[in-house]
């Protein structure tokens, strides 16, 4: 034995090499644990580091869609102003039962189409009997009004459509417009 104390703790023995350098433990930003937000930022609660960057939740997020979706919503707008009621027809039949914003968007494009029909039916019905029958042309003046609202309504409510479907929205005409009658 000898008379002399033994070494301090944080020093290694003098017959022993160092040890190697060890960084001090990491506590993210503002003491906060790994992973964490700083506090007062969004996303800041608990957190479990085995889900990668973020903890799990909705594949796209609130609100938004896949590419595929809203493009095939769209079609259903731009189909129905450049063909009329086909393509919203056939992307309803071919998405309704696999994507229900798609399906939503499809049927709504339907329902404007089928909305204007009526319209065009009842101002008809209403106006070429006595049109025929008192031999006075001047009733059928009154079928300016459902063209001109299938001619401004179409462009305004389609294109408004195309618009908010492209950006991942449900959006719904007014209910002159567009009759719920396809869901």
């Amino acid at each position: 034995m000898t008379d002399q104390p033994p070494p301090p703790s944080d020093q290694p023995p003098p017959d022993q090499p160092p040890p190697p350098h060890q960084p001090p433990p990491y506590h993210g930003a503002y003491g906060q644990p790994p992973g964490q937000p700083p506090p007062g930022q969004p996303g800041a609660g608990p957190y479990d580091p085995r889900y990668g960057y973020g903890p799990p939740g909705v594949p796209y997020g609130p609100g938004a869609h896949p590419s595929e979706e809203t493009t095939w919503a769209i079609f259903a707008y731009v189909g129905n102003l450049l063909i009329g009621f086909l393509p919203p027809l056939v992307i309803y039949l071919v998405k309704k039962n696999t994507s229900p914003f798609t399906r939503f968007h499809a049927a709504q494009s339907m329902n404007y189409q089928l909305t204007m029909l009526i319209h065009l039916v009842a101002v008809a019905a209403v106006c070429v009997p006595p049109a025929i029958l008192l031999d006075a042309p001047a009733f059928l003046a009154l079928f300016a009004l459902p063209y001109l609202e299938l001619l401004i309504g179409g462009w305004v409510f389609l294109i408004l459509g195309a618009v908010k479907a492209g950006k991942g929205q449900y959006y719904r005409f007014p209910t002159f417009f567009c009759f719920r009658m396809i869901r």
